[in-house]
């Protein structure tokens, strides 16, 4: 193989590979789309693309100064993969977690010399955030 040969083959790789990687976004934005019209579920979306990929993809968006594609990336990551996991409460749920929080907070309470004040402070927010949350249902 004669140099020539050799730095027009890695050229070939290296333009194969930002092309796959060009589609790979585009497929990304497509695929976006479709859960958000309702079209494609997370489950199905989460069996086919592994995390870690995307996160390649990311870092290699950031290498090639690609940031446009780069917040194409990141929603899909946060809104597939990281979505808020308070989502999915049911109401049977949310009211056994209040009845846990607000036991833990009266059985502190009671304790000798008030109980850990940071701790209840802690559960007294946290209390607050899951009497606030409303289920996807209820909207």
């Amino acid at each position: 193989m004669t140099p020539e040969e050799y730095y027009y083959q890695n050229k070939l790789k290296k333009y194969t590979q930002n092309t796959l990687f060009e589609m790979r976004v585009k497929s990304l934005d497509w695929m976006l789309g479709c859960f958000k019209k309702g079209t494609i579920r997370r489950t199905t979306i989460i069996n086919l693309i592994p995390l870690g990929n995307l996160y390649e993809l990311l870092q290699h968006m950031e290498v090639e100064e690609r940031y446009e594609d780069c917040q194409i990336i990141k929603e899909v990551i946060d809104t597939i993969y990281e979505h808020d996991k308070k989502s999915n409460m049911s109401l049977k749920r949310k009211k056994e977690i209040i009845r846990l929080l607000e036991n833990t907070i009266r059985t502190e309470s009671e304790k000798k010399g008030g109980g850990n004040k940071e701790l209840i402070a802690k559960l007294e927010i946290r209390l607050e955030d899951v009497r606030e949350f409303k289920s996807k249902k209820s909207l």
